[in-house]
């Protein structure tokens, strides 16, 4: 076997090209992550395939070293080669960071992301932290802020950076940790072109005039992630957000949180919402579809039948007309 191997080292370097694509096909096929030395002059062949198949060897074989072997790569002038080194990198965790800090160094954002996302897996490395978060790249900001580094109570910080990117990523992360908006940044976010799903739960729980502003400005996506949210964490009237929306008249999302709740008090607020002429009639008329559920009910069938007569919408008067006749169909 050991008379084979050097055979085949030996045909590596033969200027026949025959043998010395023959002896690439052996090594990956005795699969030696010792044989990544003999890949290394390939970096600088003429012929673009054994520069591939040396790319392939460290690809293979690099992961199974220590972090030094990406050396050759890192310092090579061709920026490929240190794209490729600085891929390698999640594989060599709890290595030391000079390998990785002389990838960042690099004029050239993926050897910078990289590196910065390996760096930051490393301990002591706060000085490399803070020089992260003054970067001029927004992006690279964005891993200082998903690193173990960042201190929660600093993450509100962030809402103020003048990057987008930076302020939905820093929400995010403050959803992650399940902490909240400091209240002064909330109506300055809601001014910004954020995304609206990062702000909803920040915004339902402060209530007052940031959520009336949040459904003001909102697409229809937006006001059904609020209801979603509505549903799943309030279920009384006298909830803080809910409270907030009838006194702000958002009433069609009161309207639709209200859906399934049955009770005196969210009877009357249903009512209310149905036979308000200044809302949407269909949105309405789906308020009262909704009852028909219910339509074994007396009382849902008299007040259904009391509707039809003093309504002036036609199509409110036929649901609720057909709402108060539907236990005689049944």
């Amino acid at each position: 076997m050991v008379t084979r191997n050097l055979q085949i080292i030996r045909n590596l370097k033969s200027k026949d090209d025959r043998k010395k694509r023959r002896a690439i096909r052996d090594l990956f096929e005795i699969d030696e992550d010792v044989n990544l030395e003999y890949f290394i002059p390939l970096l600088d062949d003429k012929d673009q395939w054994y520069r591939s198949k040396a790319v392939d060897a460290f690809r293979r074989w690099a992961k199974r070293k220590d972090i030094s072997c990406l050396e050759v790569l890192v310092n090579h002038q061709n920026i490929e080669y240190n794209r490729v080194a600085a891929n390698l990198l999640p594989f060599f965790k709890n290595e030391p960071s000079d390998i990785a800090k002389s990838l960042f160094l690099k004029d050239d954002y993926i050897c910078k992301l990289k590196a910065s996302e390996f760096i930051l897996q490393n301990k002591n490395e706060d000085s490399f932290y803070q020089e992260l978060m003054l970067h001029e790249n927004p992006r690279l900001r964005i891993v200082g802020l998903r690193s173990e580094y960042l201190e929660s109570e600093k993450l509100n910080d962030a809402l103020d950076d003048e990057s987008k990117m930076v302020v939905e990523a820093a929400l995010e992360r403050l959803q992650e940790l399940d902490l909240p908006i400091a209240r002064e940044y909330v109506p300055k976010l809601l001014k910004r072109d954020i995304k609206r799903k990062l702000l909803i739960n920040h915004v339902i729980e402060l209530g007052g005039d940031s959520l009336s502003s949040l459904i003001q400005n909102s697409k229809p996506s937006t006001k059904k992630e609020v209801v979603k949210i509505l549903r799943q964490n309030y279920n009384k009237i006298d909830d803080s957000p809910i409270i907030s929306l009838i006194k702000n008249s958002h009433l069609m999302v009161v309207g639709r949180w209200l859906q399934g709740k049955k009770g005196r008090e969210f009877d009357r607020l249903r009512w209310e919402i149905i036979e308000d002429s200044s809302l949407d009639e269909i949105e309405r008329c789906r308020l009262l579809e909704r009852l028909f559920s219910r339509c074994n009910e007396k009382e849902i069938r008299e007040r259904a039948q009391q509707l039809s007569q003093t309504i002036q919408s036609d199509l409110i008067k036929t649901t609720a007309h057909n709402l108060s006749t539907a236990d005689d169909r049944v």
